[in-house]
């Protein structure tokens, strides 16, 4: 019967991809340009480029690459395994960079670039001759549609007032029933298309349900409005404001600003670290929030930016909207990606102006050079992730509950903190044993070759967790001035600070005026004296050596008094304190010896799992106060250099802190306060920024009409269409504005058209002159995205959980979770299968509109998930006849076929659909009954001369018994194995192994008996089928026999039991039988079907007659597709 359901499946997921090619084309130049580019600049410019190309290879072109050097082709087109590029970067053969391997998180950069097609933008622009030109750029800007001041439109001709166009039209060709209309219907008339009728109700209420909450229309929802006496406008108005009252409003168009906020639970991949984000539920919340409080978007942006600077309590929850810009990847903390990645979000995500596309150069194609970006990138590197969140006010919670998350809590920072001690120890016990070959290991890693710090541990044989603390300290001590007079750093900090050339001109005089310092501590002026060092390196050397040899007396005298606490001689005290004192070089920092440990996968592993043992705690326990994941101002905010090509190495001039200039204009003032943020903030929810309002506006649109006014969601760049409606998509920003700011507002006035009320059906003329429907004469079908289809599922089957926030759910984690889908984990590592399936929202970087696809992964799912299996069952639960109050009556099944497809479709079935559907019921029972395992265990009874069975109902995971309980009090040890099992206590009792025959024909049978104990008396086997009239008996007692028959006859159906029967004392008695079944006569000569290999968990119950329809109806275009 899985046939009949993959028909329906075939029918839901077969329609055509949509395309996106556009979208897939901008998210690919966002990708190069964010994160492929800066890296070749930084990386590989340098050796491949116009200036050199070393090995013949260019890498600053997409030809050049393919095209390659001396050893061929760099990189094959989707096939990084393949790539010479993705070789030499790993180290297998050739080596690039060949000063050090680049960190597995840019070589993952790379890869991905090469499996998505290494798409390199085309070097062509809004005039080819002025590509990056930013003077010529600017000029085409000054005209651009985008960058106009918003204004209020003239109105369509023939409407006097916009605001009462709703009663303005008598054209009932044409209707209005919102401001909306009269711009569409001027386009339609001006183009002759034909405006589509109202949908009936059905439709309307349920494509208005599911647009503005997500969730279906009840059968009780759409009998009120369909039976609604009064006219439609009026009827619809009381379901528009019932649905925005909802707060599953909140949770649908939350989900949707998630996507922009590239909402995840978790960071990016950091090898052994806790990834998880515990309070990013706390983000996710205060969205939902926002929007069911219809808080003004102007305000929810501010929020987010920069609510920790309006005044707001220590713990207002509004502090969570700071999530937007914590709650991305954090690079494995590189503050350049991270920046950019924050930079992106404000610009693209709120604004549609890509500006991190200037990271490396003036922008391409728009007026954004990069200084904009440099100036807002000063804003972002004026902050910081503070390491503690702060608690913010929530509901009270049980104080049981919360005094056991303190324990709890307590107890994996303690293990923390002890490992961290323990760690410090270790490394201060290292560098006192002997601490020359640290020293020779600060030298090869700060002064000479400037290795990395795995060449030195592995070179000087020094413990990691030493080595770069203290390289860390001894480079803070070199740059104090201040140390030039210090008795013991006074001559390193002369030595050390300056270049091996400075200090070879001025050795003679550094020498003679060491030589008759008495300031300097005596050994290392006598040291000095007898060496006289000719380098820096022999400096350096020489202190290695006076400290070692203190630090060995040191180590004699606690040996010889455990008690002292100084060295009696004065130059080596001296010494002792400058090393091993409250402040001594040696008393490395605590969290600068754990951050080290991190370098070797050992410590990685521990560190992380003591780590993840911290976030279980606070992303687990439900006594777990909610934390804001801010960000906060540094005390001293900076102007940045202009990195020039994105490297920072290469300063240009420095910039002040502005928003971009496009729309502040090119002597805008910077920004002042703190880091910039609030002004920022400010800048962007501004009535006078152009760009703000008409991005909002574009994208709400889209969700309704399924594309939007303007086609690109995220750029309203000079490269983007126009507006199919530009007087409509002004009205609309303006308005927005004009009432608050309000997002219930602008959700009501669409809802409220006709044009959003129209049929979906289109007219000859309008699939003909506008295909793409992009003038609106008709609504446009949409296929309902993953969480509405999977909140659809839970609501109809009544599983729905409906409770508003808390902590994410993972979604494929047994038992499902029933809460709705924007409470998923979102796990950017390891993003769920559910999720992965379908179009899910890349959780890496902001998106404005998803893509739609069909992929077999999505048929899969529905046609097998058990997720939707166990939804069906529920749903089934509730409408099969039994499960009914009516009267048994022939109409039974028609009344839970009604109210099966009103719980799943929102209406009645038709008389088609009624003659159809019972026949299948009729269909799906008959073939229920007949299916059969064809392996089966379980007991039987010789004391009865008929065959009998009891099916063995419990399994373990590796075999089936009689019960939980193992041995069983009345039979013992009896159960099956894939190989054998064991005979009940009973001797009276049996074990039955039975095969049910598939076809008709005949069989041969063979296989051995074991039974390998000496103790006890064996065991006796035999075949019992009903054409079998005498059966051969085996037994095995610590030996085997041979269990052949040559030929049984069989017919579909016909069971064979190999019975096995304990000897007389009924103990130690294990056997091994797993026969062998041939087909030597049938449709299949030689299939086999042997019982170890055969051997499997119970079947899972096939779906009976109701729960497959309610699947089927799950999987039909009219649940998964609005019209």
């Amino acid at each position: 019967m899985r046939q009949w359901l993959l028909v329906f499946a075939c029918i839901v997921l077969t329609s055509p991809a949509i395309a996106q090619t556009d979208d897939r084309k901008q998210r690919r130049e966002r990708y190069f340009e964010n994160r492929v580019r800066p890296l070749l600049i930084a990386k590989c410019y340098e050796c491949h480029s116009d200036v050199k190309q070393e090995s013949g290879l260019r890498l600053d072109s997409r030809e050049g690459i393919l095209r390659g050097g001396d050893s061929g082709p760099a990189a094959v087109v989707s096939d990084p395994a393949e790539s010479l590029l993705m070789q030499a970067m790993r180290y297998e053969g050739l080596e690039m960079p060949p000063d050090a391997p680049l960190e597995e998180e840019e070589i993952e950069v790379f890869q991905k670039w090469v499996r998505m097609g290494m798409h390199w933008p085309q070097e062509s622009a809004p005039a080819a001759a002025n590509l990056g030109d930013q003077e010529a750029i600017g000029k085409l800007a000054k005209n651009h549609w985008a960058f106009q001041p918003i204004r209020l439109p003239q109105l369509p001709e023939g409407v006097d007032d916009i605001r009462t166009a709703a009663t303005a039209s008598s054209n009932t060709a044409y209707p209005i029933t919102s401001p909306i209309d009269a711009f569409i219907n001027a386009r339609l008339i001006d183009l002759e298309l034909p405006a589509a009728a109202p949908a009936d109700r059905r439709t309307l209420i349920r494509r208005a349900t599911m647009d503005v909450t997500g969730l279906p229309p009840t059968p009780d929802e759409i009998d009120a409005f369909v039976n609604d006496p009064a006219p439609l406008m009026d009827a619809f108005e009381k379901v528009v404001d019932r649905l925005l009252a909802s707060p599953h409003y909140g949770e649908r168009w939350g989900r949707y600003w998630l996507d922009l906020a590239r909402y995840a639970d978790t960071q990016d991949w950091r090898a052994q670290a806790d990834v998880r984000y515990p309070f990013a539920y706390t983000f996710r919340d205060y969205v939902i929030d926002s929007l069911n409080d219809d808080k003004p978007y102007d305000r929810f942006l501010t929020e987010q930016i920069a609510a920790d600077q309006l005044g707001l309590p220590s713990d207002a929850p509004e502090l969570a909207a700071l999530g937007l810009i914590t709650v991305g990847p954090r690079f494995r903390n590189n503050r350049l990606e991270r920046a950019a990645d924050q930079i992106d979000v404000l610009t693209r995500g709120l604004m549609g102006l890509t500006v991190a596309c200037a990271r490396c150069h003036d922008h391409k194609y728009d007026p954004i050079p990069i200084e904009d970006y440099y100036s807002l990138y000063g804003v972002f590197a004026s902050c910081e992730i503070p390491a503690e969140f702060p608690d913010i006010a929530n509901e009270p919670t049980d104080k049981q509950l919360e005094r056991d998350f303190r324990k709890q809590l307590e107890q994996a920072q303690t293990a923390m903190t002890a490992y961290g001690k323990k760690l410090r120890r270790e490394a201060i016990a290292a560098l006192t044993k002997d601490c020359r070959p640290y020293f020779a290991g600060y030298y090869d890693m700060h002064v000479g070759s400037k290795k990395q710090i795995r060449a030195i541990v592995s070179k000087h044989k020094v413990e990691h967790t030493a080595m770069t603390p203290l390289a860390n300290s001894l480079s803070q001590l070199t740059k104090q001035k201040g140390r030039v007079k210090h008795p013991v750093w006074g001559v390193w900090a002369e030595s050390l600070s300056i270049s091996e050339e400075q200090f070879q001109t001025q050795r003679e005089a550094l020498l003679a005026k060491w030589k008759s310092s008495e300031q300097i501590n005596p050994h290392l002026r006598s040291a000095i004296v007898n060496t006289e060092p000719q380098t820096r390196q022999d400096v350096l050397n020489t202190y290695a050596k006076v400290f070692h040899g203190v630090l060995k007396r040191w180590q004699q005298l606690i040996k010889q008094s455990p008690d002292a606490d100084r060295i009696h001689n004065g130059a080596d005290e001296q010494i002792r304190r400058a090393l091993l004192g409250n402040d001594g070089l040696f008393m490395l920092d605590e969290d600068a010896v754990v951050a080290a440990s991190r370098l070797l996968g050992t410590g990685r592993r521990k560190l992380g799992d003591l780590q993840k043992a911290i976030g279980e705690v606070y992303a687990t326990h439900p006594g777990a106060p909610p934390k804001a994941m801010v960000i906060r101002d540094k005390e001293k905010p900076i102007n940045p250099f202009v990195m020039l090509r994105g490297e920072p190495a290469r300063r240009g001039d420095r910039v002040p802190r502005r928003f971009v200039s496009i729309v502040a204009g090119q002597n805008a003032d910077p920004f002042t306060r703190g880091s910039g943020r609030a002004e920022l903030a400010a800048a962007i929810a501004s009535a006078d920024n152009p760009l703000t309002a008409r991005v909002l506006v574009n994208r709400v649109w889209s969700k309704y009409f399924d594309h939007g006014l303007v086609d690109a969601a995220d750029d309203f760049g000079l490269r983007s269409s126009p507006p199919s409606h530009p007087e409509l998509l002004d009205w609309l920003a303006w308005e927005f504005m004009d009432h608050g700011w309000s997002l219930k507002w602008l959700h009501q006035t669409i809802l409220s058209s006709a044009a959003y009320q129209r049929s979906s059906a289109a007219s000859d003329r309008a699939s003909e002159h506008d295909p793409e429907n992009r003038y609106l004469s008709h609504q446009n079908r949409k296929r309902i995205d993953f969480e509405a289809m999977r909140d659809s599922m839970l609501a109809v089957s009544g599983k729905l959980d409906r409770r508003i926030g808390g902590r994410s759910v993972k979604l494929s984690q047994t038992p499902y979770s029933t809460r709705r889908t924007v409470y998923a984990y979102v796990d950017r590592v390891e993003l769920d299968p559910m999720l992965r399936a379908f179009d899910f929202a890349t959780p890496t970087t902001s998106t404005a509109q998803r893509s739609v696809t069909t992929v077999p992964q999505q048929s899969l799912f529905v046609m097998n998930h058990p997720f939707v299996i166990e939804c069906a069952k529920e749903l089934a639960a509730l409408v099969r006849p039994s499960a009914l109050t009516t009267d048994a009556s022939t109409s039974q099944p028609n009344t839970a076929i009604n109210k099966l497809f009103e719980r799943v479709l929102g209406r009645n079935a038709s008389p088609k659909e009624f003659t159809t559907l019972n026949a299948f019921l009729s269909v799906a029972r008959q073939a229920n009954e007949t299916t059969t395992p064809v392996w089966q265990y379980g007991l039987g009874n010789d004391a009865s001369n008929e065959l009998t069975f009891e099916p063995l109902t419990h399994w373990t995971g590796q075999q089936y018994q009689f019960g939980d309980d193992f041995p069983d009090d009345q039979l013992g040890y009896v159960r099956l194995t894939a190989h054998g099992g064991n005979t009940p206590r009973d001797r009276n009792r049996t074990v039955v192994r039975r095969w049910v025959s598939p076809f008709n024909g005949a069989v041969r049978i063979s296989g051995k008996l074991r039974h390998e104990r000496e103790k006890g008396d064996g065991v006796y086997a035999t075949v019992r089928c009903e054409t079998v009239p005498s059966p051969p008996i085996w037994s095995a007692h610590n030996s085997e026999s041979d269990t052949n028959i040559d030929r049984v006859r069989v017919t579909i159906g016909t069971t064979i039991d190999f019975v096995v029967s304990p000897g007389k004392n009924g103990s130690n008695d294990v056997f091994l039988w797993a026969p062998e079944i041939r087909c030597v006569d049938g449709p299949n000569p030689d299939k086999r079907w042997n019982a170890s290999d055969d051997f499997a968990p119970p079947p899972v119950p096939p779906l009976d007659e109701w729960e497959q329809l309610a699947q089927a109806l799950m999987l039909t275009n009219e649940f998964f597709y609005l019209d």
